[in-house]
Parts: structure tokens; sequence; C-alpha cells
């Protein structure tokens, strides 16, 4: 035996001796950068691709056969555009299989991978041709690596096909052997950054695993996973991940065991905590077993206190049967004005191999409390799912709740009826029809697009009171002066996402007090901007027909072109603003446009035209009829009844309970900062006629205006001795001052001017009546006189 083994010692150090041998004749004879350039002509025409090998390469011998690459790198294909790049790259091959013509690669070792991947927009990649088959070598390479270990790599993956990027910094991956079917280690630290979904942070992963590529199948042994960062709209984000797993993948069949996972972060400086335990469940070729799943979330958002708890019993069946007796979750919400509990329950079956899965009814219940207003009810659906064609329905949705009212007190919700989701097409639709307080309603909603999300819908009202569910002021609120209380600001950044488009229609509608009916219109939201036209509606014994718009601009922007016919503007205007300022029947035109953070702000930056055409009204703040009468006495003096000298000015104020009537009114207005200017008024009356000009600043509610009023020639015993006396006078009033008090003031001295005018162009026409009536006279007696000359001129 002794000798045995001596011989055995002896043709070992033979062989090594010969190994050595030969490794020290190759090193002497073979340099392999002679082969660089038929290395690079070949990927050339293989591939279309350019392979650069800049440096010198290396052959190693001890501990184990190998080569040394230095720099590499290699283009895209059909272009001179990097692909890929090493700074170092090392490759090792087993010495034994090389004996047996076996080419078995040992060893990998890559320093400072560079890479693209990318998706085009067509959904082809710039990989596809490296996976394409290759002609056959004549050389086996067995996939069996006893390492890899790959230093400070960068990737960076392009789908331009989604919008989606994805980068990964500073990647190490460190593994044991690489081979079908053998036990190994991998260890991975990365940064992450990506667009779709938002992603900035660093990923540890610490695994033993196993594949078997002939089966398609892939073990995971005492996973530790762990992601910090943040993602979406999560910061601080601590997201772990243990357990162990058994997956095929093709198959639809795997096994997990002792899983637990947790996330806590912070969502805008609020904490939530995620954590989830799920002991087992396994999907075999003969049975599904799981045991039972338990979790539970919360979540501190704004001072209040949202928690959840989720679980399920353990359960077993088939891959073609199965049954989920019970699932469970239970929510709850409280925080100062709301505690809330809701619990969604309902047993689950289905056909894993074909992905489809059904549900007798889901529920929803509700119960709680907001501010003192009960929160109570329902909402049951069957459900019918094909995930493999990405289908899902809802056939039969009831709902029945009892919600608060944000006006005070509560208001019903009944509704029935279906919906159905599309996941392939991303695509929702629903149609409910039901009650919800005092109104019925009959919708259809939508979904075009999960991310971002675009709505569409088309909805029937017959009647609805908005200002029914308005909140209303705290009754402290009163007692605090106008000046002393903040505006509220306009908040239109909800409108920066939307993206909407939809018809509504309302058969009866009260807004912010304005009564309406037969309402109609479209609307169309993108782009932060919101459109509703056409807009047609029955207003005030009238119709109103335009459009809106409003922008989430910084200031915000709104514009508004309305076109009323016929309309009441009294009661308008006095539901509308609480102010009768104006009366009457009749048409009036808007096209403004305006910017601003606070509706003062919004009035002082109005910018437009105005028209209206108004009949048998009047204008309440001052009644110049009257105003004109009690000037009459100065009128008087300065058309010279009286002898006396030329009168101060007369000044007083109007009030609400004045006002001047009219049977026409019609006036244009240029608005500009808004400050309205008008200088084409026509008011007609029995008594009189009123022309103008002047401003109407809307944003401090002031006017500044020079009314002429003119006593119409025509006039018959109507309007009293005083205004008999006027007849065919005009007089100049100036208007100024608050709506709510406005002063008026006859400018006497403008008004004697007038006087003095008119007095010289009357002597210019009698002057010129009776100089042409002396013309003609004179004219008159030269013709008598040659007729007399002529008669005796020829005896006759």
């Amino acid at each position: 035996m002794p000798k045995l083994v001596k011989y055995l010692l002896i043709a070992f150090a033979a062989l090594i001796g010969l190994l050595l041998i030969a490794a020290g004749f190759i090193a002497a004879t073979f340099d392999p950068n002679d082969y660089k350039p038929l290395i690079i002509r070949l990927v050339q025409e293989k591939k279309q691709r350019t392979l650069s090998i800049p440096g010198e390469i290396k052959l190693s011998f001890f501990p184990r056969l190998g080569a040394d690459l230095g720099k590499l790198s290699i283009s895209e294909h059909n272009s001179q555009a990097e692909f890929a790049s090493v700074d170092s790259a090392k490759v090792s091959l087993a010495l034994i299989p090389l004996l047996h013509k076996q080419l078995v690669v040992d060893r990998v070792k890559i320093d400072g991978l560079r890479a693209t991947i990318r998706r085009h927009a067509d959904g082809s990649a710039n990989y596809d041709d490296l996976l394409s088959k290759n002609e056959d070598s004549g050389q086996q390479v067995a996939f069996d690596i006893d390492g890899v270990d790959i230093r400070h790599a960068q990737i960076l993956y392009e789908d331009q096909k989604a919008g989606r990027r994805m980068e990964l910094s500073d990647l190490n991956l460190e593994t044991g052997k690489i081979a079908s079917g053998v036990p190994s280690k991998l260890k991975l630290t990365s940064g992450i950054k990506s667009s779709k979904p938002a992603l900035d942070a660093r990923l540890a992963l610490d695994t033993g695993f196993t594949m078997d590529l002939e089966q398609g199948r892939y073990v995971f042994k005492g996973l530790d996973g762990k992601l910090t960062g943040a993602a979406l709209d999560f910061r601080d984000l601590v997201l772990t991940l243990a357990g162990n797993a058994d997956l095929k993948p093709a198959a639809k069949r795997f096994a997990l065991d002792a899983i637990k996972f947790s996330a806590a972060g912070k969502r805008a400086g609020q904490p939530l905590e995620v954590k989830l335990d799920l002991p087992k469940l396994a999907i075999t070729d003969t049975q599904v077993t799981g045991g039972k799943l338990s979790g539970t979330a919360s979540l501190t958002q704004a001072g209040s206190a949202i928690s959840a708890s989720f679980g399920a019993p353990s359960f077993e069946g088939s891959p073609q049967a199965f049954k989920l007796p019970a699932l469970t979750v239970d929510a709850a919400l409280k925080d100062a004005k709301r505690d809330v509990k809701a619990k969604i329950s309902g047993a689950i079956a289905g056909d894993i191999d074909k992905l489809l899965f059904t549900s007798p009814q889901l529920a929803l219940s509700l119960s709680g409390k907001q501010e003192g207003s009960a929160v109570d009810g329902t909402l049951t659906t069957p459900l019918s799912a094909n995930l493999g064609a990405g289908l899902i329905d809802l056939s039969s949705l009831l709902a029945n709740f009892t919600l608060p009212n944000p006006g005070g007190g509560t208001l019903k919700l009944k509704a029935g009826g279906s919906a159905h989701v599309n996941l392939g097409k991303e695509s929702v639709s629903a149609a409910l029809k039901g009650s919800l307080d005092e109104s019925a309603f009959d919708a259809k909603l939508g979904l075009t697009k999960f991310s971002p999300a675009a709505y569409t819908f088309d909805i029937g009202v017959d009647r609805i009171d908005l200002d029914r569910y308005q909140a209303k002021p705290p009754a402290t609120a009163a007692a605090v002066p106008k000046a002393s209380a903040p505006e509220k600001p306009i908040d239109l950044s909800a409108l920066r996402d939307l993206r909407a488009d939809g018809s509504v229609r309302v058969g009866a509608l009260k807004v912010k007090n304005i009564r309406t009916s037969n309402v109609r219109f479209d609307l169309h939201a993108g782009g932060g901007k919101l459109d509703i036209r056409p807009l047609a509606a029955n207003l005030y014994g009238g119709s109103v027909a335009g459009a809106l718009s409003a922008t989430a601009s910084v200031p915000a922007r709104f514009a508004v072109r309305q076109s009323l016919t016929g309309v009441n503007v009294g009661p308008l205007l006095k539901d509308a603003i609480n102010k009768d300022t104006l009366e009457g029947w009749g048409n009036v035109q808007l096209d403004v446009t305006t910017a601003g953070g606070t509706f003062t702000q919004m009035m002082k930056g109005l910018n437009g035209t105005a028209r209206m055409e108004l009949r048998d009204g009047a204008v309440r703040g001052v009644n110049i009829a009257q105003t004109v009468r009690s000037a009459k006495a100065k009128i008087g003096e300065i058309r010279g009844d009286t002898g006396a000298g030329q009168p101060s000015a007369q000044s007083g104020q109007g009030s609400t309970a004045e006002k001047t009537d009219f049977s026409e009114l019609s006036g244009s207005f240029r608005i500009a900062n808004g400050v309205a200017h008008n200088d084409d008024l026509s008011i007609k009356s029995p008594l009189m006629r009123i022309g103008g000009s002047g401003d109407i600043d809307l944003g401090a509610e002031r006017l500044d205006y020079l009314a002429r009023a003119t006593v119409v020639q025509s006039l018959q015993g109507q309007g009293g001795p005083e205004l008999q006396a006027l007849k065919g006078v005009t007089v100049p009033v100036r208007l100024s001052g608050p709506f709510t008090a406005i002063g008026w003031r006859i400018d006497f001295a403008g008004m004697a001017s007038e006087l003095a005018r008119q007095r010289i162009d009357e002597k210019k026409e009698e002057v010129k009546s009776k100089a042409q009536k002396a013309l003609e006279e004179e004219k008159a007696k030269v013709q008598d006189q040659l007729k007399d000359q002529l008669k005796g001129l020829f005896g006759r």
C-alpha cells in the first residue's frame, strides 16, 4: 500500500511537472495579442459592432489559466456610439476540463463596467442582436462559473416606449459558484434612481440561491434585502424583505416560506409604517396551501391617524380550484373631527392556472361620526376577474350610505350600477344611477389611462343646490370686522395634474345663490387649464350661452365670455352679489379676463369689454330726475329768469332707496385693470334723455361719472311744473363715490357755458333767419319792379 501511494504521488508530481513545462512552452511561444485583429474582425462581421481592446492581453497560468483583457469597449449595433465598456476584465478557465476539450469559465472579474441598455419606441432593444443564435463554433462552453466579481458598475436603462429611465450606480456584485443545480451565495449593493416610479435609493441584498436552468427553477434561501432612500412621495424610506422562496415563473408555481416585509418612511413629513407576515404560501402542480396572513399599516397625516389591519386564515385547495374562505381588511381614521371605521370582507375562489378569480360578494362597511354627524353604510358587489386577459368586472354595485354634509347634518346616498376594468388598456368604466340627498342622478364615469390619470364622464342630475353643501362660517365669524378678516386665497393647484373630458346636464341648479335651469356644458381639463365650453342655461327669464376657463398659473387666470339674452338683471344681481344697483330686462354681452389670488385681486385685474341693452328698469343709487327738479331755481337763474348772478354749485348724496327709471338703457364698456370706461351711455324715459361718460371702478366699487340729463321737448304736463320749465335744457350731473352712497353735484358753471353757447347759436340762427327773410322780401320787391318795367317797355 505505501508503495502504491508513493507511485501515485510520483505520477501526480510528474503530471504537474508536464503541465508546468507545457504552460512555460505556451507562454514562450503563444502571444494572444496576435489574435486581437481576428477577434475584432469576427465581432464586426457577426454582430456589426466595433470591439476595442486598446491594451495588451496578458495570460496567467497560476493559480488559474486565464487572461487579463484590460480595457474593453463595444459599440452599438451598426454605430460607433458606445454600448458598454469596462476598465478591467479578467477571465479564468478551469484547467482540467481543457484536458477533455471542454471550455469551462472558472471565474469572471470586472471592474468599472459602464453600459446603456435601451428599449426603443417600437419595442426593439439595443441588445437584440446579441441574443440571436450564432453559428456553432464547434467548441462546447459549459455554464459553470466558480464566481463573479463585479465592482463599481454603472448601468443605465432607458425605456423610450414607456417613458422610463433607471440608473444603477456603484453596483457591486459578488457570487459564489454559478452552475445549474448547485447551491451558492450572492451579495449585491447598488444605488438606484428611477423616473417611473420616482425612486432614489440604495439597495443591499444578501441571499443564498440555487438555479436549475433546465427546469426554470430558482430557489432563494435566507433572503435578506433592504432598500433605503426616497420613493414616490416618501422620504427616509426603509424597506426590508426576508424569507425563503422557491420559484418556477414559467409554470406559475412557487413556494414562499417565513416571509416578513416591513416598510417605514415619511410622506410630507408624516410617518408611515407597514408590516406583513406570511408564514407559508405554496402553489404546486397538485395543491395550493397558505398559512395565516396578517399585517398592519399606519399613517399620520395632517393631524389624522390612519390605521389598518388585514388578514386571511389558512386554506388549502388545488391550482384549478382553490377558495380563500375569508379575507378581511379593517381600517380606522381618527382626528379632531372624525372617528370613522371601515371594513372590507369577502371570500375569494379561483383557478390559478387560468388566472380566473371570483367572489360571490365583496362588502365594504362604514361606521362612525364626523363632527357629530353619523357616517355609516355599505357597498356590496360580486367580483369576476380574468387576470390573464386583464379584465375585472363588478357587475352589480349596490351602495347605501349616510354621509356627513359639509353644510351641516347628513345626506343619503343610494345608488346601483356596474364597473369594468381593463388592465391591458388601462381603462375603467362605470355606470351608476341613484340619488344623493335631494338629487337624482344618472352617471357614466370612466378612466382612459392610469398614469397620469385621464377621466371621462357624462352626468345627468335632475336638480341640485350646491349651496346646501357649503360649510357654514362659525358663529364667531360674524363678530369679526370685515376689514380684519383676510380673504381666502383662490387655490387651483388641483388643476395642474387633472386630465378630464366630459359633459354635464342639470335640470335645476343653484350655486352661489344664482338659480339656473336646463344647464348644459362640456368640460375639458389638461395642462393645468380648465375649459367649460359650450355653456348654456336658462337664467332669470332669459338664457345664457358662452364659455369659461381657469388656469392654475401664479397668479390664477380666468376668462369669461358670456351672452345673456332676455335676462331679468335685477334679481340676478341681487342673488349673485347681493346688490340691486341695476334693474331691467334685456341683453348683456361680456368678454373679460382676469388674474389674481383673491376675489378682490381678480376684480382689480379685470380686462375686456362689456355691453348691455336693457328696457323697463332703473339705475339705483341716485334719482337724476329729482336732482334736476331740486336745482330748478338755480337753473332758472342761469337762464336769466331771476336776473341774479351765476349761482354756486349744488350737490347732494343719493341712497340705495333712490333710483332713476328708464324705458331703454344701452351702453358699452372698455375694462382695463378693473376700471370700466363708458362714453356712449343712452338712457331714455318719458321725462328725459340721459347720456354720459366716465369710469366705474369695479375693484374699489366706486363711480366717477358725468351724466347729461335733458328734459324732453315733447313733455306735456308730465313730471310736474319743475320739469315743464326745463324742457330742452341739458343738466350736467357729476356722480361719484362708493356704490352704496353715490354723491351727485350739478355743474352749474359748465351748464352756464353750455347755455351761453346755446344762446349764441340761437342768436346766430335768429340773425340768419332775419337776414334770409329780408333777402327774400328784397328779392320779391326787385322781381315786382322788374315786372312793372317790362310792362312799360312793351306797352302792356
